[in-house]
């Protein structure tokens, strides 16, 4: 097998997966939106397809794990009819946010697990989208909700950092993972 061969190989490959953590992505943040009852605290959500950024994380990179969060934010937008909107600012800050935390503490090497980096996403978009509540209406009504919302941030960052760990434990990990 040739360099060429092997290098196109593995591209074409890096591809396919991030369009089908993009897919993965965007189904569950669509079931999240339509078919999952509201949290406790207002506005907060589980971040089904956070699980699936992370994954992207962990078995392609940050590149690629940043066009499967900002994709699906995108898409998601667009299938509910979001687009532009206030929800889109808050979602697309958030995802922005939560994946600029856990690349920079997945780049810590191993000091954290997918769990920390899942609850490191979470708090992260936690706190970007109250922000940018803020600046949507002008108010700072929205960070009072602060320790609520960081509350359940721990409580969904976990849950979706243990999942994410489980599915972890049961694939194979040198035969998916093209990350650089």
């Amino acid at each position: 097998m040739s360099m060429q061969y092997r290098a196109d190989h593995l591209r074409s490959r890096a591809t396919a997966m991030t369009a089908m953590f993009l897919a993965l992505a965007s189904v569950l943040g669509l079931v999240e939106a339509m078919y999952m009852p509201p949290l406790p605290v207002p506005g907060a959500k589980i971040g089904l397809a956070n699980l699936a950024v992370l994954l992207a994380l962990v078995f392609l990179g940050p590149g690629r794990a940043l066009f499967v969060s900002l994709g699906r934010v995108l898409v998601v937008g667009l299938a509910t009819g979001m687009l532009g909107g206030p929800p889109f600012v808050l979602s697309m800050s958030g995802a922005l946010v939560a994946w600029l935390v856990m690349w920079r503490l997945s780049a810590q090497g191993e000091r954290y697990s997918v769990v920390g980096l899942s609850l490191g996403g979470a708090a992260g978009h936690t706190v970007a989208q109250l922000v940018a509540a803020v600046a949507v209406i002008g108010s700072a009504a929205p960070l009072l909700m602060m320790p609520y919302s960081l509350g359940m941030a721990c409580f969904t960052g976990l849950a979706i950092g243990f999942t994410a760990h489980l599915l972890l434990s049961r694939l194979p990990q040198p035969a998916l993972s093209v990350a650089r």
